[in-house]
């Protein structure tokens, strides 16, 4: 790749101004500002640390797995580390190749014919149809989708934890410290090309809104949460989404003004939650809808009870077995082993564990803020830290309080550390603070300060002690010691160190791909398109774990093998009794045997690969003639279309599914349940009708003309959706399962013409909701009125300086401050008042109250006031 490709630089820059212009909106929609050393941090810190893709010749994609998983690649000497990654390739990108396809062609990617037999991009999250993110890199070529969304979430997330610190009363150094820790840690880069970070980088911004409607609610404040709220919703995944929202009302809670009294700031936070689902509705409505029959929902409500017996004299007793090891991420670099470069010694795999990681400067500011802070605000981010850790680590009292409740087993706690992680740097901060601060008292909680220390790195140590975390231990302690002499000095230091730990940490967490292992162009892939056909008409597969599920999609072929979890759980259980297909979340891949099964027909599987290595069939035809070796390509001349007349119908019950599917000799004998049936039969034994004629086909909408005089049922190899509906004539026709998970049609006598239209169930109610949504979203948002006066000149003291142009001494500003206006401050007395008090007593009186509100809103009023000495600069009269 070039670095001047304009192919590419182009749509970036364009993505990341449209992404700064939406942060700007969102900051000045809380009546706050983004200061130029944030947005210049924002655009800067990705740009460094992505430098090698962007800059060199490798993709940030692992595709060099291809090399094994597409038959014919070219073989390469290709790092192959990063396999762990392979969702990428086979689900992540085929899906947002789905969505671009649908897009291009002026329609909602509602129903997908070529993912896993027939599935709804739209109700899966992780495809992103709508996420913000991916919306704004999505005219960028596919290769580098990866590389752009990555940058966005970089700078949503260094901008919106820089907010959030601010909001919390942190210093202008620590809190890009803080920005820096969560835009370079574990939270944004151990899932860096999942959706899981597009939310993530969201949480920060969440919960600055909160706690902003907390201490200020108004109208204007509760539609731009409301807004932050639906970009989290549809940015990709519904488990990090609502942990951040959890995240976001402890910081509210915690952090909340007390004039402004509770009720009140709960009630605009509740509105601003209802107005950003409601927002959210049309892609979230049917997402739950789909969660109930899902694989991932069975696997989970049938998961076992947390074993494990506690022993107070060992601590990883107190843990789930193989779970406990994620309290340790946090506290270094090379917890688990150098990332991807050594054997794994840690829970699962990298990505997981890695996740919880955020640097050492972050996790020492936390023991800080825990030992010497003595600070309240600090308490919602280390609360939520540590019983987060202790979620994910599955504590056994906790675990089990969660395996009670059967929809709290459905959520993957571990996708709690990337939230986690934004907490420990905003608790970071507090701890940063007090190094960069000086003043008789921090002077006599020096050895509390160094005790913290102390403990931060032994503690690490005690989890891995190689030379490189040493080094870091011992270049943050200089830098400490250099902060309490110099501030300024020290806040560079502590910088210096932050970036030498996570800048090289961070990029080993990146997959390098070779350009020619991006979906290589093979012959036998392109003789496999064209045996397979249409991917509305007909199907292709491979038999064991050969092109795997998804990556023929990408070439233009439908495949009926889901890799989705949320692939629907009566499918999966079909394919496992006809070919023994049942992934799960103990058995991830799963192999496709028995590829002679009369299921392979009634699915409509034109074409097989296979190998010298599977069992030689007896219905399919080799038509490879050795050209392809060591695979071997395969003809079924059985297969039957998608939509057909089956030769005759059995009603069997709801339990003797798995007994059909068995027994199953022909693929036009389909059976339906009884209770959907009833007394209504559909043809008598006998030869079949002529198949239907596909008038017109578009995914989720199929014209058919029929010819049949009785009354008939219309069989289809398509997953059953309940949001499948059949007209004719102007009508409704009743739809039902065939086969135990497909549609079938029961066509009246007479019908010539069938039309059948997809809808996501809950898409019509998500349309209404979110125009009630929209239409409340905009009276809040064009009838909230701008800060004045008092309320905006203190919003400058805590987010930003004041602009030259503006006046001093304004009403409601701090005396002794710039913008309240020193010199007016330090005029002599002109007399004394009614009472005899002379008028710097009425000043000072009015400051105390002043700050005993700010203690009470949690808000840092007096370090604006500060000398670098710590003393607050008062007006003395002359």
């Amino acid at each position: 790749m070039r670095f001047l490709n304009l192919q590419v630089v182009v749509p970036l820059l364009a993505a990341m101004l449209a992404t700064q212009a939406l942060c700007w909106l969102l900051v000045r929609g809380l009546g706050l500002r983004l200061e130029r050393r944030v947005v210049l941090g924002g655009w800067i810190a990705p740009l460094v640390v992505l430098a090698p893709w962007l800059a060199g010749h490798s993709l940030l994609v692992p595709c060099n797995l291809l090399q094994e998983g597409a038959p014919g690649a070219p073989y390469l000497a290709a790092d192959r580390r990063y396999d762990l990654l392979n969702d990428v390739v086979y689900q992540i990108l085929p899906w947002e190749l789905e969505v671009r396809h649908a897009l291009a062609h002026g329609r909602l990617p509602l129903w997908s014919d070529d993912l896993g037999g027939g599935s709804s991009p739209w109700s899966n999250p992780q495809a992103g149809a709508l996420s913000p993110l991916q919306m704004a890199v999505r005219p960028l070529p596919l290769q580098y989708h990866l590389l752009g969304a990555l940058i966005l979430k970089l700078l949503v997330g260094f901008q919106g934890t820089w907010l959030l610190a601010r909001l919390a009363g942190r210093s202008r150094a620590s809190s890009l410290l803080a920005a820096a820790g969560f835009a370079l840690g574990g939270g944004l880069f151990s899932w860096a090309l999942f959706p899981v970070t597009a939310t993530a980088a969201w949480v920060p911004w969440l919960a600055a809104g909160t706690v902003h409607l907390f201490r200020h609610p108004s109208r204007r404040a509760v539609a731009t949460v409301a807004a932050i709220t639906a970009a989290i919703l549809l940015s990709g995944h519904p488990e990090t989404a609502a942990f951040g929202g959890l995240f976001a009302g402890a910081c509210g809670f915690g952090l909340r003004r007390r004039a402004t009294g509770f009720g009140r700031g709960l009630a605009a936070a509740a509105l601003a939650a209802t107005l950003g689902f409601g927002l959210a509705a049309p892609l979230l409505l049917p997402f739950l809808a789909s969660v109930p029959e899902s694989q991932r929902a069975h696997d989970t409500l049938d998961r076992a009870r947390p074993d494990g017996k506690m022993s107070p004299l060992h601590p990883l007793s107190w843990f789930q077995t193989g779970y406990g090891g994620f309290l340790l991420a946090p506290a270094s670099p090379h917890a688990f082993g150098r990332p991807y470069r050594e054997p794994f010694r840690g829970p699962f795999n990298w990505a997981e564990s890695e996740a919880g990681y955020t640097g050492l400067v972050a996790f020492a500011g936390a023991w800080l803020a825990l030992l010497a802070a003595r600070d309240r605000r600090a308490w919602p981010f280390l609360g939520f830290a540590g019983v987060g850790l202790l979620v994910v680590a599955r504590f056994l009292p906790l675990a089990h309080l969660l395996y009670a409740v059967p929809p709290l087993r459905i959520p993957a706690y571990a996708r709690l550390l990337p939230v986690v992680t934004v907490a420990l740097c905003v608790a970071g901060a507090f701890g940063t603070d007090l190094l960069l601060r000086r003043g008789r008292d921090l002077d006599r909680r020096g050895a509390a300060i160094w005790g913290a220390l102390a403990l931060a790195a032994l503690s690490s140590l005690a989890v891995a002690a190689d030379g490189w975390t040493i080094a870091l231990w011992v270049l943050l302690a200089a830098a400490a010691a250099v902060a309490r002499w110099r501030p300024r000095w020290g806040a560079v230091a502590l910088a210096a160190v932050l970036l030498l730990d996570l800048v090289p940490w961070s990029r080993s967490l990146l997959p390098s791909g070779h350009p020619a292992l991006f979906y290589p162009r093979t012959a036998l892939l392109d003789r496999l398109a064209q045996e397979a056909g249409d991917p509305a008409a007909g199907r292709a597969t491979g038999a064991d774990y050969l092109v795997y599920p998804g990556l023929l999609a990408v070439y233009g072929m439908a495949d009926f093998r889901p890799h989705n979890p949320l692939a629907p759980a009566d499918y999966l259980r079909v394919l496992h009794v006809a070919f023994g297909f049942s992934p799960s979340m103990e058995q991830y891949f799963s192999p496709v045997a028995n590829v002679d099964h009369p299921l392979l027909d009634f699915l409509g599987v034109r074409a097989v690969v296979g190998s010298p290595a599977v069992p030689p069939s007896r219905t399919l035809t080799r038509i490879d003639e050795g050209r392809f070796m060591p695979f071997t390509l395969m003809r079924n001349p059985d297969a039957l279309p998608r939509w057909f007349f089956p030769r005759g119908v059995a009603a069997i019950g709801r339990g003797d599914l798995e007994r059909w599917i068995a027994a199953m000799t022909e693929a036009r004998r389909v059976a339906v349940f009884r209770d959907e049936a009833g007394p209504w039969r559909a043809v008598p034994e006998g030869p079949a009708a002529p198949d239907p004629r596909v008038v017109s086909a578009v995914p989720g909408r199929v014209v058919l003309a029929v010819r049949r005089g009785g009354e008939a049922l219309l069989a289809s190899s398509v997953p059953f959706s309940a949001g499948w509906s059949a007209r004719a004539g102007g009508r409704a026709l009743p739809t039902l399962h065939v086969d135990g998970a497909f549609l079938g049609v029961r066509l009246p006598a007479g019908v010539s013409r069938v039309e059948l239209r997809f809808l996501p169930p809950g898409f019509v109610a998500g349309c209404g909701g979110f125009g009630l949504s929209l239409a409340a979203f905009l009276f809040l948002l064009l009838s909230g009125r701008k800060p004045r006066g008092g309320e905006r000149d203190k919003m400058k003291y805590i987010y930003g300086r004041r602009k030259r142009s503006e006046p001093a001494g304004r009403a409601g500003a701090v005396p002794g401050s710039r913008a309240g206006g020193a010199r007016d401050a330090q005029r002599p007395a002109a007399g004394l008042d009614g009472a005899g008090r002379h008028p710097l007593h009425h000043r000072r009186a009015a400051r105390r109250g002043r700050l005993r509100a700010a203690r009470g809103d949690g808000e840092d009023l007096r370090h604006p006031l500060r000398r670098p000495g710590g003393h607050p600069r008062l007006p003395r009269p002359r």
